[in-house]
């Protein structure tokens, strides 16, 4: 058998020698700002990509641009900083799932909700009239914020989000399966059918729910909701300590939560389904 010489010794010369890869620098510096935004918990600056990838600032802004044009990444207007886009995220849902992955296939807008708004956010499903918790992230630096209800269930007609989710409903056959009088949460909470339609209209002609410290003392929550068939219906809220939760401040959240809740419609209808 012919044999050649390297440095690693005598080897068979049919043995296949690395390959050297041709890579393109433009389409790598892109990829590589992609995963800093990804692996992050904070959305970066211009400044801060700069920082880290030691790019020319021509370069950095016509990468940055071209990303942002693409829909692969998303630049806030009011803060000028970059978060990841509905495409990428389209990319990474792209695969066949269940709703058990629901957490992970949502977790980017999660994320950057919790980043731009600075407060805890759930994700959750309605199952047998009541709102099931499937996700909850809190912002690492907020210090007043209300306990956690990871798996805990809790009457949908007493929650935001599972107020959003019942108003996306085509029907009211979820109505027959309630009693006539509900077990109220607190004082706050909505005590029949006929008082939980009247809400639910409320609902869609918002785009969003408002819980007035209806499941818990003290808590309040805005939430919004997304249905793309066969998927469950899905919902994000903002939860808030009452000290935080104006009027106001809930109105204002509702914004970005309705902007993610159709982020959400786009990645679910490009991610297959599990059979």
């Amino acid at each position: 058998m012919d044999e050649v010489v390297s440095r690693r010794g005598v080897e068979p010369a049919h043995r296949s020698r690395p390959r050297t890869v041709s890579v393109n620098r433009s389409v790598a510096r892109s990829l590589r700002l992609l995963l800093d935004v990804a692996h992050g918990s904070e959305s970066l600056t211009f400044a801060e990509f700069q920082a880290r990838h030691k790019l020319p600032k021509a370069t950095l802004h016509k990468l940055l641009a071209t990303l942002e044009s693409m829909n692969f990444l998303r630049r806030d207007l009011a803060t000028g900083k970059y978060s990841i886009g509905v495409a990428a995220l389209e990319f990474s849902a792209g695969y066949a799932a269940g709703p058990d992955d629901l957490p992970t296939i949502l977790a980017p807008v999660m994320q950057r909700l919790v980043s731009e708004c600075k407060e805890t956010i759930h994700l959750g499903v309605v199952y047998g009239g009541e709102e099931v918790m499937l996700q909850r992230l809190d912002p690492p630096n907020q210090i007043v914020r209300v306990g956690a209800h990871i798996a805990r269930r809790h009457p949908a007609y007493a929650t935001a989000g599972g107020l959003a989710s019942m108003a996306l409903s085509t029907d009211n056959a979820f109505l027959d399966s309630l009693p006539a009088e509900f077990p109220p949460r607190t004082k706050n909470t909505v005590k029949t059918p006929a008082e939980l339609l009247a809400r639910l209209v409320e609902v869609r002609e918002k785009g969003y729910a408002i819980d007035l410290e209806e499941a818990y003392d003290g808590v309040r929550c805005v939430g919004v909701a997304a249905a793309v068939p066969p998927w469950p219906t899905v919902h994000i809220s903002f939860t808030l300590p009452l000290q935080r939760a104006s009027m106001e401040r809930l109105r204002a959240l509702a914004k970005p939560l309705m902007a993610a809740a159709k982020e959400i419609e786009k990645i679910l209808q490009v991610t297959p389904p599990r059979a």
